[in-house]
């Protein structure tokens, strides 16, 4: 009897492996994501982020999570890992993959406006970059900038280091090149950090949608300056007032979601670079940091998880 039971099994078994049945343990709708450069949300403030699975043209959350500090997701509120989500939903059919960050308290089961990762499918995988409108161009866009105050030269003549410009001269031209238009879901904001006391404090320079106009606030609370994007950083404009060519300013260009209530620059930040203590006199240059900084992820699903061979007594009890 005992070895009839194991001709039995064992026959069941060589069926098993000849008929290619799935023996991984994935569920139907399990999902697995990883993530390079996804910053860690704070959920009281920032909200949490959101998988979506596009199928049939409709959006099918896969859960909320949040991201520790080596982009693996967790859950939000314990911060316990997650290596494994189910849409509840077959995804073999889903012709991309959304990743959304959604308010804090969100009532709404739809997905945000703020989708800041996008891919599509194929062969249960796919490969998620920014949703963002022409990476490559952005990725080969350039930035300049010279340090002035043009707006308050009738007041004071002397403090050309309080103000930062993106602009190049002779020209005067635009600083910022290869900018591409971002559409309405999303602007460009100018910054300054100051990073003196090791904890940095962004200041904004106004929002803008093209190198070539003023931004939104002009050179400041009373106006003027050139039609590019900049701030004259002076008392004339109230406020603040820093000396730019100290050596603790970093200069920024981020992309911003629409609308946008954030007090720093958001994730999306192609032009980044130190303000160097000559840049009154010589100017200074944005270095591109898109491809180096901005965030990715990729998703597996379906036939691309990893298979998880069965244990004899696990396959004795599907057959039992």
């Amino acid at each position: 009897m005992f070895h009839g039971k194991c001709l039995v099994i064992t026959a069941l078994a060589a069926i098993i492996l000849a008929s290619g049945a799935n023996t991984s343990g994935a569920a139907i709708g399990d999902i697995e994501f990883s993530f390079t450069n996804l910053p860690t949300l704070d959920p009281a403030v920032d909200g949490v982020y959101e998988g979506w699975a596009i199928i049939g043209g409709m959006p099918v959350s896969t859960g909320i999570f949040n991201v520790d500090a080596m982009g693996n997701p967790v859950d939000p509120v314990s911060g316990n890992p997650i290596p494994l989500f189910n849409a509840g939903s077959d995804l073999t059919t889903a012709t991309s993959i959304k990743i959304s960050i959604e308010p804090p308290m969100d009532p709404d089961p739809a997905p945000s406006g703020l989708i800041v990762l996008s891919g599509t499918t194929m062969g249960g995988m796919s490969d998620m970059s920014a949703a963002l409108p022409d990476l490559s161009m952005l990725a080969s866009a350039t930035g300049s900038y010279i340090l002035a105050t043009p707006s308050d030269d009738s007041v004071d003549t002397m403090n050309g280091n309080q103000g930062i410009w993106y602009l190049s001269m002779p020209g005067p031209a635009a600083g910022l090149v290869g900018l591409p238009s971002l559409g309405s879901s999303w602007t460009y904001e100018g910054w300054i950090v100051d990073i003196s006391s090791g904890s940095p404090m962004p200041y904004s320079t106004g929002t803008f949608d093209s190198a070539a106009m003023t931004d939104s606030d002009a050179a400041g609370c009373n106006g003027g300056g050139p039609p590019f994007p900049g701030q004259d950083l002076t008392a004339f404009h109230c406020g603040p007032i820093f000396d730019l060519d100290s050596g603790d300013f970093v200069a920024v260009i981020s992309i911003e979601p629409v609308p946008d209530n954030g007090p720093g620059p958001f994730l999306f930040k192609p032009l980044a670079g130190m303000i160097p203590t000559d840049a009154l006199t010589m100017g200074g240059a944005l270095g591109n940091q898109t491809n180096a900084t901005f965030p990715t992820g990729t998703a597996s699903f379906g036939e691309a998880l990893p298979a998880e061979d069965l244990g004899w007594s696990e396959l004795k009890n599907m057959y039992r």
